[in-house]
């Protein structure tokens, strides 16, 4: 008599035949159809067409946590960090991490008031400050 393990269940056997699948299907015109359909999930949400992430995920056929990536993506306003996410060199959610404290600090900085830009800009000091803008403006 055959014992099954636990192990063993839910591997496929060698005699299964695979259905060989190309790596290029995930993308079509040289564009990761991933982030395409996040990227649009995210436009529609951003630009108020649908309510929620989980409807714009549902009406794009992406998912949620990839339309939120997409959509850091879209607020931090780099269209060099999408295109390459578009391209497929960078991963949608390892590029949404890395634009996401630029995005909460922008969108911080652009809902604050004028005092309380004036308080930031004392504690964070003036010479600091004036040194960044000199290396964004070079």
């Amino acid at each position: 008599m055959l014992e099954i393990t636990p192990h063993v269940m839910g591997t496929v056997s060698k005699s299964t035949p695979r259905r060989y699948r190309s790596a290029r299907r995930r993308f079509r015109d040289g564009r990761c159809a991933a982030a395409v359909r996040a990227l649009t999930g995210a436009r529609l949400y951003l630009s108020g067409a649908v309510p929620t992430l989980a409807k714009a995920a549902e009406s794009t056929g992406s998912c949620t946590p990839y339309v939120r990536a997409a959509a850091i993506l879209l607020k931090a306003d780099n269209t060099g960090r999408v295109q390459n996410v578009v391209a497929g060199h960078v991963p949608l959610l390892q590029a949404a991490r890395e634009a996401e404290r630029l995005v909460n600090l922008v969108t911080a900085y652009r809902e604050a008031k004028d005092p309380d830009r004036v308080a930031f800009a004392r504690a964070c000091g003036t010479e600091a400050i004036l040194n960044v803008l000199v290396q964004a403006s070079a």
